[in-house]
């Protein structure tokens, strides 16, 4: 019986965990305040798979992944999905019950105009400016669900 390197296997998931994180367009530093742990913590697991079974299931947790896909042989190399920053991702979501831009505006102590523009750029990035304009915020709302945008909003 041929005994497993494993070296190597930590550092592939080390490297399934850092293709996860890129995918979303986050940095270390986002993955780590996602999950919970610190800085040091993501670095080590993305570097050479380092860290207690905790520290995987957090990042998984945080990435939206279940834990046997990111082990299995089924797991493939994400594709890209948007980017949206920190603070579109707090607007996206104040907007997302449907509540009025001048609410979501006061709620986020922002001018109305502010909101508005920030909605703009998000439509864009999120493929759904097109959309006729009652449509836009519901399928922003989807696609933002879909790639996980709002895991830690």
């Amino acid at each position: 019986m041929r005994v497993p390197d494993w070296d190597d296997i930590l550092a592939d998931i080390g490297d399934r965990v850092r293709a996860e994180r890129q995918a979303r367009g986050w940095s270390q530093t986002e993955l780590a305040h996602r999950a919970g742990f610190a800085l040091n913590t993501a670095k080590r697991l993305e570097e050479d798979g380092a860290g207690t079974l905790r520290v995987f299931a957090l990042a998984c947790a945080a990435l939206g992944v279940q834990m046997s896909l990111l082990l299995s042989d089924q797991w493939r190399l994400p594709q890209s999905g948007p980017v949206l920053t920190k603070r579109q991702v707090e607007v996206l979501h104040a907007v997302s019950g449907g509540e009025s831009l001048s609410v979501a505006a006061g709620r986020l102590l922002m001018k109305r105009e502010g909101v508005a523009s920030h909605l703009s750029e998000i439509y864009r990035r999120l493929g759904v400016a097109e959309l006729p304009r009652g449509e836009r915020r519901s399928a922003a709302v989807r696609v933002a669900r879909k790639h996980g945008l709002f895991n830690a909003a």
